[in-house]
């Protein structure tokens, strides 16, 4: 199957869901006090709260892929959605471009997975990979740097940071 439903994906799942709903309410007074668009706003937070929920309940590297996507499109879109500040629209752009070339490499990565393994299911690809040799684990190491970069990278997370502060 593409997803799992086990007891630690159901915890996600609630714990997922009741964030998402806490930040709504949360979210209400802002959204008045600045002028926002209600509509727009709580269709990106359900489309962030979606591409969250595929990635915790993933049992595919696409469908992992696909989440990590959906959430990243949905908090492009939140970053720009103060239309008004020139400063918002920029740096969503930057989030855009800098967060597409971070996905061209991460899918890089995972295609070389997926052509090593043969398989896109989470719970084969570790004993699809302990199978390699010579070669082809070099290949594999090359794959897993574009994945743990591209994922840092999009992640924010140090030495890929230096674009987060916009």
């Amino acid at each position: 199957g593409a997803i799992v439903v086990d007891p630690l994906s159901r915890l996600l799942v609630i714990s997922v869901s009741v964030a998402a709903l806490l930040v709504a309410i949360y979210s209400i007074g802002d959204l008045e006090r600045h002028g926002f668009g209600h509509g727009e706003y709580y269709a990106l937070l359900l489309s962030a709260t979606l591409g969250i929920l595929a990635i915790v309940t993933g049992a595919s590297v696409l469908v992992l892929f696909l989440g990590l996507e959906l959430l990243s499109l949905s908090l492009y879109a939140l970053v720009s959605i103060d239309r008004e500040r020139v400063i918002a629209a920029e740096a969503a752009m930057k989030y855009f471009f800098l967060g597409a070339i971070a996905s061209g490499i991460l899918l890089y990565g995972l295609s070389l997975l997926y052509g090593l393994s043969g398989t896109l299911s989470l719970a084969m690809l570790p004993k699809m990979i302990a199978g390699l040799g010579g070669g082809d684990r070099v290949l594999f190491l090359f794959a897993t740097t574009f994945v743990i970069v591209a994922l840092a990278f999009k992640f924010g997370a140090a030495p890929f940071h230096m674009w987060v502060p916009d």
